[in-house]
């Protein structure tokens, strides 16, 4: 839950931006494997989208997401506070089915939507709830 309310914070301290969708055919067909970074961050309101840039305060590293070909993936996160940059790593388990994403962490199992798949964008969509309200968040990330 904790990955899940630091992505919620960060998702709401930025802006507007609009991303579009691919057809439901190129998400299942498209490979998942390799490094994807983090470009766009969002939520959606009222069945809106509304995404910005991620913002690299303080220089920090880049957020990513690593899938390996045998279902292992790296998640590596990073947030600037008190002037210093600090960054978290935490690896697990995938298994993608249809627009299913399930990531299973060591203390905890997220599954996530697949809004958009093809070789160089991957856009999730994560929806959760938090003190009785449903939240959706969404991540563009681009393949390295």
């Amino acid at each position: 839950m904790k990955k899940l309310s630091i992505l919620f914070v960060s998702v709401l301290t930025l802006g507007l931006t609009a991303v579009s969708c691919s057809s439901d055919d190129d998400n299942k067909n498209a490979s998942i494997e390799g490094k994807w970074e983090v470009t766009h961050q969002g939520v959606i309101i009222n069945g809106q989208e509304v995404l910005q840039p991620y913002d690299n305060e303080g220089g920090c590293e880049i957020p990513s997401m690593t899938f390996t070909s045998d279902a292992k993936f790296v998640d590596v996160t990073s947030e600037f506070w008190d002037s210093e940059c600090s960054t978290y790593t935490e690896d697990g388990t995938w298994k993608k089915d249809g627009n299913t994403l399930t990531l299973k962490y060591s203390d905890e199992e997220v599954k996530v939507d697949i809004l958009d798949l093809n070789g160089s964008t991957l856009k999730i969509k994560s929806t959760y709830t938090e003190e009785g309200v449903t939240l959706s968040a969404v991540s563009v990330f681009k393949k390295k």
